[in-house]
C-alpha cells in the first residue's frame, strides 16, 4: 500500500512518465539539435551570398557579426518549446524542461543583440570617419561601448521579468539604496562627467602625443572610467577621465611639427668678454644657415650674471617631420654648440647650468 503510494507521488509530482514520452523527448532532443545544426549551416549559406552585395547598411554590418550560432539557437529553441508542450509531460518535468530552454533562449537573444550593438558601433564609425575623424576615433568606441552595455542591462532585466521576478519591486529596492550607492559611486559619476568634458572640449584625440600631470605619451584611449595613454617607455598609464578633466593638458602634436629649445649656457667668469660675444656671433650665424630653423624666432644673448658663471640663453625653434627627429635634432645642437664654444675657447662654468628643453610654448 505504502509502495504504490510512493510510486504514484513520483509518478504524478516528478519523472516518471509513460515509455513513449520517454521516446518522445528522446526524439525532441534529437530534432532541437538537428535544427539548430541545419538551421546553422543554412544562415552561414545565405549570410555568403548577402556579403557580395556591397553595402554599408545596418543589415550588411550585421551579418558580418557571428549571428548564425545565435539564430540557430533561437530557433531551435522555440522548436524545443512547442514539441515539450506538446507531449505532456508532468508538470515538474515539463517545468524545468521549459526553464532550461527558456534560458538558452534568452542568452542568445542577448546575444543577438549585442552583435547588433557591434553592427551599430560599425555603422556610426563608418558615418563619421566621413564627417569628423576626430568624432570616429573617440565617439564610435564609445558608443558601441554604451550600446553594449544597455543591451546586457535592458536583456537581464527582460529575462528576470519572464521568469517571474518583480522588476519594478527590484529597481525600486535599488532605489531605497540610491543613497548609500549615489556615496559609493562618487568617483564613477565623476569621471563620467569628466568624459563628457572631455569628447565635448576635445583637448586631445586618439593618436595625439600628451602630457597629463607627470605622464608624458600618446593617447590610446579615451573610456567611460579613465583615459589610456601609452608612454614614450612602451608602457601604458590610465588616468581616471576626473582628474584628466581638471588638470592642465600639454598638447603635443597640435605644435604642427614644430618644438622650441631653449638651452641656457653658462661660462666661467675667467672667459674673456670677447670670447663669449664670440660664441654668440658664430652661433647666431650657425643659425642662420640651418634651413630648419625659424629665423624671426631665434635669441642668442648675454642673459645673467650668475653667482658662479656667465649666462648665454639660446632659444630657437625648429620644424621636424618625424616626432623622433625631436631628440636627434636637441642632440645635434648640443653637440655643436659645444663645438663652437671650444672654438672660441669658452670655458664653461662647472657645475653647467641646468638645461631647459621646452617644448609647449612658441
Amino acid at each position: 500500500m505504502f509502495s504504490d503510494e510512493l510510486l504514484q507521488f513520483f509518478s504524478t509530482k516528478y519523472f516518471i512518465i509513460e515509455t513513449w514520452k520517454w521516446f518522445g523527448l528522446v526524439a525532441t532532443v534529437f530534432i532541437v539539435l538537428t535544427a539548430n545544426k541545419v538551421m546553422r549551416s543554412l544562415l552561414v549559406r545565405f549570410k555568403k551570398q548577402l556579403l557580395k552585395i556591397k553595402d554599408n547598411h545596418f543589415i550588411q554590418y550585421l551579418l558580418q557579426q557571428k549571428i548564425e550560432r545565435a539564430l540557430s539557437w533561437i530557433i531551435a529553441s522555440v522548436l524545443g518549446m512547442i514539441l515539450i508542450e506538446s507531449l505532456g509531460l508532468t508538470p515538474n518535468m515539463e517545468k524545468y524542461l521549459l526553464i532550461l530552454l527558456k534560458i538558452n533562449l534568452s542568452l542568445h537573444l542577448i546575444r543577438f543583440a549585442y552583435y547588433a550593438a557591434d553592427a551599430s558601433g560599425l555603422l556610426i564609425q563608418n558615418w563619421t570617419s566621413k564627417n569628423n575623424q576626430q568624432m570616429n576615433d573617440q565617439i564610435a568606441p564609445l558608443a558601441t561601448k554604451t550600446l553594449k552595455v544597455f543591451v546586457i542591462i535592458v536583456g537581464t532585466l527582460i529575462v528576470l521579468q519572464n521568469f517571474g521576478v518583480n522588476v519594478t519591486a527590484l529597481l525600486a529596492g535599488l532605489g531605497l539604496g540610491g543613497v548609500a550607492l549615489a556615496f559609493a559611486a562618487q568617483d564613477t559619476v565623476a569621471n563620467i562627467f569628466g568624459t563628457i568634458t572631455i569628447l565635448l572640449d576635445s583637448p586631445f584625440k586618439i593618436g595625439d602625443r600628451v602630457r597629463i600631470l607627470d605622464v608624458d605619451g600618446i593617447i590610446d584611449e579615451i573610456g567611460f572610467r579613465s583615459t589610456r595613454i601609452k608612454t614614450l617607455t612602451n608602457s601604458v598609464v590610465s588616468i581616471p577621465n576626473s582628474v584628466v578633466a581638471k588638470e592642465k593638458i600639454d598638447n603635443l602634436s597640435e605644435r604642427e611639427g614644430i618644438f622650441r629649445f631653449r638651452h641656457v649656457f653658462g661660462f666661467t667668469y675667467k672667459t674673456p668678454m670677447t670670447h663669449i660675444l664670440g660664441f654668440c656671433e658664430n652661433t647666431k650665424y650657425y643659425l642662420q644657415q640651418e634651413p630648419n630653423i625659424i629665423q624671426d624666432r631665434t635669441v642668442v644673448y648675454i642673459t645673467e650674471f650668475a653667482a658662479s658663471s656667465i649666462n648665454v640663453t639660446v632659444n630657437f625653434h625648429v620644424s621636424f617631420n618625424d616626432p623622433i627627429d625631436e631628440f636627434n635634432l636637441n642632440q645635434k645642437y648640443l653637440v655643436d654648440f659645444h663645438k663652437l664654444a671650444e672654438l672660441q675657447k669658452a670655458e664653461f662654468a662647472f657645475p653647467t647650468t641646468t638645461v631647459i628643453i621646452d617644448k609647449s610654448e612658441f
